[in-house]
């Protein structure tokens, strides 16, 4: 076997034993699907429809740190579905806002609606947050738009839903709305190479079993819970 395997195989494990001996001491920290799964966690929808970015309110009932990622999916029946766009720990018994992306151009946000997690976006979307600047309006937008663009596979619909409220908060026209549609097409293909044939078939949510760099995400996210960092 390589050396350098070995090695790097024996820095893991030891910093694995360390920061499990650190979790045991400090009570670690659980995932917002682990408190959610557990009952310990409130999720709630307080931004009305058209708001870029939304702002999603997470109350920590459990009794240990809640690590909240970026990227994780909030779905609701009676709102649009969400992707969170901060990294934050929120402390036993207390709550944080967070910012948020619409992940339905076709449906409307419902201030006071509860959310569940449901996984993480693709690495594309996450790009596009990454890279985004939420506290700049026009930048949001554009950052929107290209999620929107990336979920409804190109097909966004502007007379509809969260689309249609955009136009209304911004007090744009629907023209308007529509050029910035088909630049941000436009933008989606350019930066991640697509045809308009694999941008019509192109998920928007993560996929572990395809994803090469999935064991780093996974690794990263086991340091965060257990180390708090």
């Amino acid at each position: 076997m390589n050396i350098r395997l070995i090695l790097l195989l024996i820095i893991i494990f030891g910093f694995a034993i360390g920061c499990g001996a650190i979790s045991y001491l400090s009570g670690g920290g659980i995932t917002l699907e682990q408190a959610y799964n557990n009952q310990q966690v409130d999720i709630i929808q307080k931004t009305a429809a058209g708001t870029v970015p939304h702002n999603v309110t997470i109350t920590n009932n459990g009794s240990k740190p809640l690590i909240v990622d970026k990227g994780t999916i909030l779905k609701s029946k009676d709102s649009q579905d969400l992707v969170l766009i901060d990294d934050k720990k929120i402390s036993p018994g207390a709550n944080d806002t967070f910012r948020a992306y619409c992940m339905e151009a076709d449906e409307k946000a419902v201030p006071g609606a509860t959310l569940t997690p449901a996984g993480y976006v693709s690495n594309q979307i996450k790009e596009i947050i990454d890279s985004s600047n939420p506290s700049d309006l026009q930048n949001a937008t554009a950052s929107q738009l290209q999620i929107w663009i990336i979920t409804s596979n190109g097909q966004v619909d502007p007379f509809t839903g969260e689309a249609a409220a955009l136009v209304q908060k911004q007090n744009i026209k629907y023209y308007q709305l529509r050029e910035k549609l088909e630049a941000a097409n436009t933008t989606v293909k350019t930066r991640f190479n697509l045809t308009d044939g694999e941008l019509q078939t192109l998920s928007s949510t993560a996929d572990s079993s395809t994803n090469a760099g999935s064991w780093v995400s996974d690794f990263r996210q086991w340091i965060k819970t257990t180390v708090g960092i």
